[in-house]
């Protein structure tokens, strides 16, 4: 397990646009990217019946988790169960591949299987269950365009506006019409290299919460609120 640093900034299109020109020669695009440059981001996210880790990242506590489903460009082939847990900017995600007949349990509310599976994550998940009860809280995806340097092991990822599934983000050409956040992620240290591409562009930092945005502001599809 190690932890990464994670830093969230809003950021408008001209200085997405300004960044990306920087990064030209230095930083390389995700293996994953499609022919626009980027890749749709499917998450369902998980709560118990008190709201627990949503309510959590709402009072600001310096340690928290959450809990979601997660694939990518509508293809249930590969989905991954995900807990990622924040001590203030830094972050580490346990990961499990799970098969689409679990992934369409828990998204619909069934969870009684994993009482009997035996990884570690799905032991935590279970605990949760057992003791707070389990559900699936917002449905959402957004496009994301990812660039990456080797050294200090760097992500720069520009998210778009979350969208219930239905309603799937607008692409722009070959570029999303609206970064929301660039989020700049490494390991252990930040390269000068890239420090530098960062120096003089107007970024906000903020500890924005997609999850938290989809849900306050409906960019998601949600579930019936259980009885508590």
């Amino acid at each position: 397990m190690r932890y990464r640093y994670e830093h969230k900034y809003l950021i408008n299109p001209q200085t997405a646009a300004v960044l990306r020109g920087r990064t030209v020669g230095i930083m390389r695009p995700d293996e994953y990217a499609d022919e626009n440059g980027g890749y749709t981001v499917n998450n369902v996210y998980l709560d118990d019946r008190y709201d627990t880790f949503y309510q959590a990242k709402q009072l600001g506590h310096y340690s928290r988790d959450k809990y979601r489903l997660r694939y990518y460009n509508g293809d249930l082939s590969f989905i991954r169960l995900e807990r990622k847990h924040k001590d203030s900017m830094l972050n580490y995600k346990d990961t499990l591949p799970i098969t689409s007949a679990q992934f369409e349990r828990m998204s619909s509310g069934d969870f009684e299987f994993i009482l009997t599976e035996k990884a570690p994550l799905w032991q935590r998940l279970a605990t949760i269950y057992r003791l707070r009860g389990l559900r699936p809280t917002a449905a959402f995806t957004y496009r994301r365009e990812t660039l990456t340097y080797k050294p200090g092991n760097v992500r720069f990822t520009f998210d778009g506006h979350p969208k219930p599934f239905h309603n799937s983000p607008p692409v722009d050409g070959n570029r999303q019409a609206y970064p929301l956040l660039l989020e700049v992620k490494y390991t252990g240290f930040l390269p000068e290299t890239i420090r530098r591409l960062l120096n003089g562009l107007p970024l906000v930092h903020t500890e924005m919460s997609k999850y938290a945005i989809a849900r306050e502001r409906n960019y998601c599809h949600t579930f019936n609120p259980p009885v508590i």
